[in-house]
């Protein structure tokens, strides 16, 4: 179906996004008895979520030389300092039985003699990375919704995009939407953002159309909190080819022994780092974008032939056919790769249970910022981090009755900008991969900030695509005023004017709200989560 009816009412809580966070907190808040919309501005399956191909990272017994310990630790190194311990803690501590309940919705995990089959990735000391071969988000996202569709309590609107928040004496009341070239207002007491990252800010990302940060970019002009806005995690291996996309080639492909290459066949990795092809992303990105720039070409190689093609069949069928698709047989020649912004380890500041600092509101997912990624998230824990604080948020808004509201009124044009051209839109996202990409300097983010300073903050024409462009402009400015204010490079953050990690300076965690922007020590005071009681750092 497209969408459903929307003048369907009494419903308790609104989702807006169809990844893995707002698929796992609608089942649970339908297991609870509530009703809920679940709205998507495409179709359910285009998410971050089902463009995933690792897995999910947890500690469910299995293995038996790893532990939530070893898990936490590996996942403090990858977050260079800025990691929220007890968050993380949280969140790794409940990975077994949120796996378990996964399972229980019909999720499906690959097995090997009937037990979970376990890959490593990059910053990981151990194998607990469970998986569908290599598409397994997608996999998750479908049998999620498979779930949904059956709920009677769960109203789905697809193709339904969401324009902004609506706001009440500070506190946030529903959401006005886009449907039909109509606006359409859904009210309710409690309004969650799931609607993933930010990848389309910059021309080459590995994330799919619909990642244009609608909900951080609302929840700013709301006046919400937003956290870590510096901290983008820009994927080692994407296929790099001319005139192709920057399709995902997983990092599990390293963990089974897959070597990166230069043009001349050599490895290159051990240079940089002695983990090699297992080391962070952050470390791997920065080696290869090395790499090219001291070799003055447009990529390294990825050469899959070290696991076997009995291997590289069994395991990575979708990348195996990907790329034949686009003129390469990873069994025959190794795949021209490079980096491409991936994941957003910043987002809308929340609490341990989804809280923001706006009352209403709630954020979870790869929009949300609790802290667990740090400075550099490790691979395979977003989807854990989703599936976790959907169910920690689904504890927090259970047993509310909320009644839902819904009014339809035309579009109304007058007093709106006009249409940005596609091009500049394009010109922009080249501007911020080349001033607020992989590698930044101080002088050429102030250059970028400069000429960004015009992005409005209100005033956007009701078009899906301009209010979308809007979004990355708003979103991008931030991203690069962040990126100034840290002097210093840590995990994903890397400043070639700074290129030292300054802890006493710099070992806090930015915040930026429309009132202003403040650094604030780890871990943040409890108080400061509530919007009435929330004052910044001077």
């Amino acid at each position: 179906m497209s969408y459903a009816n929307p003048n369907r009412k009494n419903v308790d809580v609104i989702i807006l996004g169809s990844g893995i966070a707002g698929l796992v907190l609608a089942a649970e808040l339908n297991l609870k008895g509530l009703k809920v919309a679940l709205s998507c501005k495409g179709q359910l399956l285009e998410s971050n979520t089902s463009f995933a191909q690792g897995g999910i990272a947890a500690v469910t017994g299995v293995n038996q030389a790893d532990s939530v310990e070893a898990h936490l630790k590996d996942t403090l190194l990858a977050g260079a300092g800025l990691t929220d311990e007890s968050i993380a803690r949280t969140i790794i501590t409940d990975a077994k039985s949120a796996i378990s309940r996964l399972e229980e919705l019909g999720v499906y995990f690959d097995r090997a003699d009937g037990a979970l089959e376990l890959a490593r990735e990059g910053g990981h000391c151990q194998a607990r990375v469970l998986h569908r071969k290599d598409t397994s988000g997608f996999a998750i996202s479908q049998a999620l919704i498979a779930h949904l569709r059956s709920c009677d309590r769960i109203q789905i609107y697809e193709n339904m995009f969401a324009h902004e928040l609506i706001m009440q004496d500070n506190t946030c009341t529903g959401v006005r939407f886009l449907l039909e070239e109509q606006l359409v207002e859904l009210r309710a007491s409690h309004v969650v953002l799931a609607t993933g990252g930010l990848g389309q800010a910059f021309s080459r990302t590995t994330n799919p159309s619909i990642a244009t940060g609608d909900g951080i970019a609302m929840a700013y002009r709301a006046g919400a909190r937003l956290a870590d806005m510096e901290f983008v995690q820009f994927h080692p291996t994407a296929l790099s080819l001319p005139s192709t996309p920057a399709f995902l080639i997983s990092e599990a492909v390293r963990g089974a022994g897959a070597h990166l290459i230069d043009s001349e066949g050599a490895r290159f990795v051990q240079r940089f780092h002695a983990d090699g092809e297992l080391a962070t992303r952050d470390v791997v990105s920065r080696a290869i974008f090395s790499v090219m720039t001291e070799r003055n070409e447009p990529s390294v190689f990825l050469d899959l032939r070290p696991i076997g093609a009995k291997g590289i069949l069994h395991e990575f069928p979708n990348i195996v056919q990907t790329c034949r698709n686009w003129g390469i047989d990873p069994l025959v020649r190794p795949i021209p790769v490079s980096p491409a912004a991936h994941y957003f380890m910043g987002g809308v500041w929340t609490d341990d249970r989804g809280l923001t600092s706006i009352p209403g509101l709630y954020a979870v997912g790869e929009c949300a910022s609790t802290g667990l990624h740090g400075a550099n998230r490790l691979a395979s824990n977003s989807l854990l981090e989703g599936a976790v604080m959907a169910r920690r948020l689904a504890q927090v808004i259970s047993g509310s009755v909320i009644s839902l509201n819904v009014r339809r009124t035309p579009v109304q044009a007058a007093g709106f900008k006009a249409p940005v051209a596609r091009e500049s839109l394009d010109r922009f996202r080249q501007l911020m991969w080349q001033h607020a990409g992989l590698i930044r300097q101080g002088a050429s983010l102030a250059e970028f900030i400069d000429s960004s300073l015009s992005e409005t903050l209100h005033q956007v024409p009701l078009v899906q695509a301009e209010i979308e462009a809007a979004n990355i402009r708003l979103l991008g400015h931030l991203i690069a005023q962040a990126a100034s204010n840290r002097q210093e490079s840590r995990g994903a953050h890397w400043r070639s004017d700074y290129p030292a990690c300054d802890d006493k300076n710099y070992k806090r965690r930015h915040m930026m709200a429309r009132s202003g922007n403040a650094w604030l020590e780890l871990p943040l005071p409890a108080p400061l989560l509530r919007a009435e009681a929330m004052a910044f750092a001077k």
